[in-house]
């Protein structure tokens, strides 16, 4: 569904797609911010599965009859021109198939490739580091400035609240920054990659120090990389690449992004181990989360 979505939409223009793409983690800052403050209350966790399920069809139905009659419009649209300088036509042209895109690899796919690579990372970072930091901080408690001490212990509920608002607060601000800046040569684009990456590794070294309150500031940086890499490939994609090969772009380049999820997720007990050394202390790395 994302493919197809970033696809449809990319005639509204670079401005539409900035915001748009804010809303995957504001829907994600809401479940798990929101989410753990209402838990923390004595809100059962059902009720976030049901909030879940009765927003899915009033999504479907807003982006039918609100984005899809502007997507035609945009495209309907006589004597204006595309972005960067493309014709209305070729905005809004006949897009291929993807098995027809491929066959056409040669014009799109290899300058993709640094922007897989860095989509991979960043998922990997955070499919990786998530759930190990609920591992590692797994009892009722989290101690926040050293896995050793017994003073400053917050509620862990509140504690990935906090944490969350950092996470969401990362990946949403990174991505409207991301549309901010020029990159219209394609060096500049890889310069832009570096950086996200740069935050992404700092983000997953940072948590495998284990300490609360810096766990905070790993998630800030993942989130951010992933983010701020996520605004320039969607950018890249919609300006460099032929329209017509627009949605096979995008499905290949989050293809990369869901195998470094997958590789990700594998490692958690890696990236665990990463943390904790195999050690076991009053309120963290515990060996069950049962308490």
């Amino acid at each position: 569904f994302e493919c197809a979505f970033l696809n449809v939409i990319t005639p509204l223009g670079p401005l539409t797609k900035s915001w748009a793409i804010m809303g995957f983690p504001a829907a994600f800052f809401i479940i798990n911010v929101l989410g753990f403050l209402l838990i923390s209350a004595g809100v059962p966790v059902e009720a976030l599965f049901w909030y879940i399920v009765l927003a899915l069809p009033l999504g479907a139905a807003l982006f039918k009859t609100a984005i899809v009659p502007r997507v035609r419009e945009s495209c309907g649209a006589h004597g204006s021109g595309g972005h960067h300088g493309r014709s209305a036509d070729d905005e809004c042209g006949r897009t291929a198939t993807v098995w027809e895109s491929c066959k056409e690899w040669r014009s799109w796919l290899p300058a993709l490739v640094p922007f897989m690579v860095a989509n991979i990372v960043g998922h990997f970072v955070m499919e990786g580091a998530l759930p190990a930091n609920f591992n590692t901080f797994n009892d009722k408690q989290v101690p926040l400035f050293g896995r050793r001490s017994d003073d400053h212990l917050m509620d862990k509920s509140q504690f990935f609240a906090i944490f969350f608002v950092f996470v969401g607060t990362g990946d949403m601000v990174s991505r409207r920054i991301g549309y901010c800046f020029g990159l219209r040569r394609y060096r500049h684009n890889l310069a832009a990659l570096s950086v996200g990456l740069a935050c992404s590794v700092a983000g997953m070294y940072l948590t495998t120090l284990g300490v609360g309150a810096v766990a905070w500031v790993s998630a800030f940086l993942s989130f951010w990389g992933q983010g701020f890499n996520y605004a320039v490939a969607s950018k890249y994609i919609d300006g460099f690449v032929p329209r017509r090969h627009n949605l096979a772009a995008y499905s290949f380049w989050m293809f990369a992004g869901s195998a470094g999820a997958i590789a990700g997720s594998t490692m958690v007990d890696v990236i665990r181990y990463w943390i904790c050394h195999g050690e076991i202390y009053a309120h963290e790395c515990l060996v069950s989360n049962h308490h």
